[in-house]
């Protein structure tokens, strides 16, 4: 415990210098117009912090785990929150200045500059999440592939009711289907990443991320909140404990990255249906609008940006 804090003071020092650095290059005209010094610093901020946000949340675990030092977790806890949402000020100072795009978040990876070249040839970085294979998810050969000779004839049929009850869907009037806003996401933590499908809630307060997943990533709980939750027509859930996470988001591009508090829930939702009418995505992309999250299959929701994050990385550009 007494190694932990002082590696903690040795790094909230250097936090703090960091941040009066910022805070410096914030008051200059000059240097505030300096997007590449501005990224620089921003991204030695955000690495103190999340280096600094480890150590305290290995901190707040021992605290807790020990009746003796239980008390002093709250005066410490707060003490934490200070140097968090002086990072959050100077983030979001930050990204309003540099008008930060989070539509790279929304798009495809970039298209390739030269169109009918072989793979080997291939400059690009783009990776497909579902082979790894270099190549968009929309293009992979293994999207819709059944590998029929591993299945037995049950399974074989199981298969064909499934399809059968894809083709049925897919047949219905277009009305019938609501396409809500979901977008694909990479979440990193440390050298851990795990891409997965996020839905931006505006009518949520507060952000989510599945328990499953929070356990995937090995994340460690920077603190706990316990508060009811407001259903449709107007219930009201019983009261439960939500474990706090910090963990990093990025774009599939890797263009857009940013520290995200989330917290924990067991499930985000129902299933919701992904693009995959050709003509309309075809639309789409002819006004300059490229999605990530398309494909026939649905995969879970294990992440939901609220009304609390939102409103921080969206332009407020509309399409």
């Amino acid at each position: 415990m007494d190694a932990l804090k002082t590696k903690r003071k040795s790094l909230r020092t250097s936090f703090t210098t960091t941040a009066n650095k910022l805070k410096e290059c914030l008051a200059k005209k000059e240097d505030a117009k300096d997007g590449d010094k501005l990224r620089a610093v921003k991204s030695q901020l955000q690495d103190k912090f999340l280096r600094l946000d480890e150590i305290q949340n290995k901190i707040s675990s021992l605290l807790l785990e020990n009746n003796e030092t239980a008390a002093e977790y709250e005066s410490d806890f707060q003490a934490a929150e200070d140097y968090r949402d002086n990072f959050l000020e100077l983030k979001s100072k930050i990204e309003t200045l540099l008008n930060k795009d989070f539509g790279s978040f929304l798009e495809s990876p970039p298209e390739l500059d030269v169109v009918g070249h072989l793979a080997k040839r291939c400059h690009s970085s783009v990776r497909c999440l579902i082979c790894k294979r270099r190549h968009y998810p929309l293009l992979c050969p293994d999207l819709r592939k059944g590998k029929e000779s591993n299945f037995s004839p049950k399974d074989r049929t199981a298969d064909n009711e499934q399809r059968s009850t894809e083709t049925l869907l897919t047949n219905l009037p277009s009305e019938h289907e609501i396409y809500l806003k979901t977008i694909m996401i990479r979440l990193r933590n440390r050298d851990k990443e795990v891409c997965a499908r996020a839905l931006l809630d505006d009518g949520s307060q507060r952000s989510y991320i599945e328990k499953n997943l929070a356990a995937e990533l090995f994340l460690s709980p920077s603190g706990r909140e316990i508060f009811s939750q407001g259903l449709f027509g107007g219930g009201i859930s019983p009261a439960s404990e939500h474990k706090r996470y910090m963990v990093n988001v990025e774009s599939l591009n890797r263009k857009y990255s940013t520290p995200l508090s989330l917290l924990e829930q067991q499930k985000i939702c129902s299933t919701l249906p992904r693009i995959h009418d050709r003509k309309l995505l075809s639309e789409l992309s002819s006004r300059g609008i490229k999605l990530t999250d398309v494909g026939r299959d649905s995969p879970p929701i294990r992440v939901l940006l609220g009304a609390d994050i939102l409103g921080s990385i969206l332009t407020g550009r509309i399409e």
